[in-house]
């Protein structure tokens, strides 16, 4: 069913009892009062501008743009109509939405963002449908998500949302939810919604960071370089990306690298109070395959605090394979006793004579959070325009990279970025 299918009812836009939301990108939707407003004659003249599957851009983007400072209330609209039209969807959430209304907006910019590139677009909106299965989502699920969304935009821009931008975001969503339905069909055929895993190692390096391994009770098939989403039985309904720290092993064991964040309730239960013979659950995996045996380039890996997870996964399948590419690792940390993964690149690099690491830390000590550190470092050390390159950490940190990379002219198809956040 998509939204064009729905008849349109008036849903209360009170977020006073909003639901608990799982840690995913698109887990939204509601009813909506039809209403036209007749569009501006700017936005009527301004050519259409179609992009993958025909879609709308310039309509889609313009209300993305209108939007830019209601995005907090327009997720909260959101939720308040789906809540308000299907109470019982609200069990699909859990109890704190903060998280959640972010990851629908940064869903929303990356959508529209991709609207012209089919591909990644597809890709995306694949990764999505399967990732939903775990929260229970099924085919059915995305009409009133997409009449929640529709109604949500049309509230919070009032006159400013045309005939034009409901057209467009109605033809947009119902392709969006074809691919996300489709997609969670097809994976449904060969694997589960989660995966249970038992808990067999939990050690704490630092005080807020742990090392988890697990092994999942039936076959987990992932490559390194990708994330999923976990779940821990202390944290009902609430999920966390983390990132696979080890390549796939015989004995089916997979390993995480944990940090506390902030008041993070899932981070914190996996850091302080997990212990052998708990059960986590696991989403499909997600993203960059770092060891691609399809690829000859050279790696550029850039990383800071757990960030190096995944490069760690990927240098044991380069190391196991005998892999000939040359790899370069920049490891930034807060300061030397943070780089706690060191000792085992330092061990990997004795076996892959062709790996070469660079510990960053701050000459100014670890109150120095100067973003533009590694990137100044990296830069000097040469030219990397025939590399790939991964770039894992905090935000400051793998943005102000990012920027001097860029400024060698580095293809962005030959660049994948995982935002970790805070230090």
């Amino acid at each position: 069913m998509t939204v064009s299918d729905l008849q349109d009812s008036d849903a209360s836009s009170d977020d006073g009892d909003e639901t608990p939301e799982p840690e995913s990108g698109w887990h939204e939707h509601a009813d909506t009062q039809q209403q036209t407003v007749p569009a501006p004659a700017a936005a009527v003249r301004e050519p259409v501008r179609t992009g993958a599957f025909g879609f709308d851009t310039y309509a889609l983007r313009a209300t993305i743009t209108l939007a830019e400072d209601k995005l907090e209330a327009l997720a909260r609209r959101f939720y308040a109509n789906l809540f308000a039209s299907r109470p019982e969807l609200r069990e699909l959430f859990p109890a704190g939405m903060e998280v959640q209304r972010s990851r629908l907006v940064s869903a929303l910019i990356r959508i529209v963002g991709s609207a012209e590139n089919r591909e990644e677009l597809v890709s995306y909106l694949e990764g999505l449908g399967r990732d939903h299965r775990k929260f229970g989502v099924i085919t059915e699920h995305y009409g009133p998500l997409g009449s929640a969304l529709v109604m949500a935009f049309r509230q919070e821009l009032g006159e400013q949302w045309t005939e034009r931008h409901e057209k467009a975001w109605v033809h947009a969503y119902d392709t969006i939810a074809m691919i996300m339905a489709e997609s969670a069909e097809r994976d449904a055929v060969m694997w589960p919604a989660w995966w249970d895993a038992e808990v067999v190692f939990h050690r704490r390096l630092l005080d807020d960071l742990a090392i988890i391994q697990a092994r999942p009770h039936t076959d987990y098939p992932y490559r390194p370089g990708q994330y999923c989403y976990v779940q821990s039985s202390r944290r009902p309904k609430m999920w966390r990306a983390l990132s696979m720290a080890s390549a796939p092993r015989d004995d089916g064991l997979v390993e995480f690298h944990v940090r506390a964040v902030g008041a993070g309730w899932v981070s914190s239960a996996l850091v302080w109070r997990t212990e052998a013979g708990d059960v986590l659950r696991l989403g499909a995996p997600q993203g960059y395959d770092l060891a691609n045996p399809r690829s000859e380039r050279d790696l550029l890996c850039i990383a800071g605090g757990v960030g190096i997870a995944p490069i760690l996964a990927g240098l044991q399948e380069l190391e196991q394979r005998l892999d000939g590419r040359r790899v370069h690792v920049f490891y930034a940390g807060r300061d030397r006793d943070s780089l706690y993964a060191l000792p085992h690149l330092e061990s990997i690099g004795v076996r892959y004579r062709r790996l070469t690491v660079v510990p960053v830390v701050s000459p100014e000590g670890p109150e120095d959070r100067s973003p533009d550190l590694m990137g100044n470092i990296v830069s000097a050390y040469g030219d990397w325009r025939q590399h790939d390159v991964y770039l894992a950490g905090p935000t400051t940190m793998v943005q102000a990279a990012l920027s001097r990379l860029r400024e060698q002219q580095i293809p962005e198809e030959q660049i994948v970025c995982d935002d970790y956040g805070t230090w």
